[in-house]
């Protein structure tokens, strides 16, 4: 039982070390400086912690391996933009396939945006990563804005209906 607590102490040491060493190594390199998170809310926090170990992976892996770093990036936002895909299934009528298309035109742009990156002898991290990211961060915000016109028009609705029971009587 001690020598199991004992190895993962050592792991989680272990972790941390090499995890500090990557951190100080990416920073060293001012030419690709690791981005800046803002934290929203607390509930927000578990996503933001996530984006910030996949920075850091991508800024210590892409000062060795440029074309891993983006391919890795653009995985993440493929899967980030599918999730959003998941999530427009509460828009109604036309909005969703319109939504659906726009995810679509999304990716296509994420795809290109990568294969344009790896064409050339040294891509350039950092500015594709941040331009694949603001594909997600663009759907993201189309799909705030839509879910919260459909639940202004549900509430509208609402609201009329619960007007219209109230002239009845």
């Amino acid at each position: 039982m001690v020598i199991s607590m004992t190895n993962r102490l050592l792991g989680v040491v272990i972790a941390f070390a090499l995890t500090s060493g990557i951190v100080a190594h990416a920073a060293s390199a001012p030419q690709r400086p690791l981005a800046l998170i803002t934290l929203t809310s607390a509930s927000a926090l578990p996503v933001a912690l996530q984006t910030a170990a996949s920075r850091v992976t991508e800024t210590a892996t892409g000062a060795f391996d440029p074309t891993a770093a983006i391919r890795a990036a653009s995985q993440r936002d493929h899967v980030a933009l599918e999730h959003l895909r998941q999530q427009a299934s509460q828009l109604k009528g036309s909005a969703h396939p319109a939504f659906n298309q726009y995810i679509s035109d999304q990716e296509g742009a994420l795809t290109e945006l990568e294969r344009t990156a790896l064409a050339t002898s040294r891509p350039a991290v950092a500015s594709t990563i941040a331009a694949m990211d603001n594909l997600v961060t663009a759907a993201q915000a189309t799909l705030d804005l839509e879910l919260s016109a459909a639940a202004a028009a549900t509430s509208q609705d609402s609201g009329q209906s619960a007007k219209s029971h109230g002239n009845n009587r």
